[in-house]
């Protein structure tokens, strides 16, 4: 089936909504997952990785580790990286525009790709960006150069198998010259979406956990009957 990057974005924050995230969390990750889908990297399909873990989490939280001035090292627990991304996106972002660099360490998360739509902001805002993660096989990187939110993608080999961590490790930098602002034009918005309908109608499930607390609530309550202790 085919939808458009609008029915993505307000199915996924519903869906989101449903798996206890808050209310501004909901529509960060819903515009990361639209996000991924404009680079070709199929967000919805990163978001049904995420889901199994993502529907057990959500009273988990995740642990500052390390912090100094530039570095900070952030435990996950097992978590999808979209668990603390914004909030420790934003703080590695606060150091990198006051001293110049930051690192940013996450380590035992999974759906590490679903992080490289809020670095695509920060690179936006004129930081230069590389993400490194990887597995046993191979290395994945990405950049972003100060002022374009697009990464540049590659893959390194690894010689021999190893065991790796499920961890990601993000530079931000100012870069030597002002960052210069790059538009993108996005064929794909016009033509809509492939979404596999499985997928479609998980988030759909999810989505209508909203409405069926919301229900409860309101038989609960009836027509002006809440109050602000509840």
């Amino acid at each position: 089936m085919r939808v458009s990057l609008n029915e993505i974005q307000v199915m996924c924050r519903k869906a989101f909504e449903g798996m206890g995230f808050a209310a501004g969390d909901c529509e960060d990750a819903a515009d990361m997952v639209g996000w991924l889908q404009l680079q070709g990297l199929d967000g919805i399909g990163a978001l049904e990785k995420a889901l199994d873990y993502l529907q057990s989490e959500a009273e988990k939280p995740f642990a500052l580790r390390y912090e100094d001035s530039v570095l900070l090292v952030i435990d996950a627990k097992g978590q999808s990286v979209l668990r603390c991304a914004a909030t420790v996106v934003e703080f590695a972002l606060s150091k990198a525009l006051r001293g110049g660099q930051a690192v940013l360490q996450i380590h035992q998360c999974h759906n590490r790709l679903l992080l490289l739509g809020y670095l695509g902001r920060v690179a936006e805002l004129g930081l230069d960006v590389q993400a490194r993660w990887g597995d046993a096989r191979q290395v994945r990187i990405a950049s972003f150069r100060a002022g374009n939110g697009c990464p540049d993608l590659h893959i390194e080999e690894r010689s021999c198998a190893e065991d790796v961590e499920q961890s990601i490790t993000v530079i931000f930098s100012r870069p030597a010259t002002p960052a210069r602002p790059q538009a993108s034009a996005h064929a794909a918005l016009a033509q809509g979406f492939s979404v596999h309908e499985a997928t479609w109608l998980r988030l759909k499930q999810l989505a209508e956990q909203v409405l069926v607390e919301s229900t409860e609530a309101s038989r609960r309550n009836g027509a002006g009957g809440g109050s602000d202790i509840d």
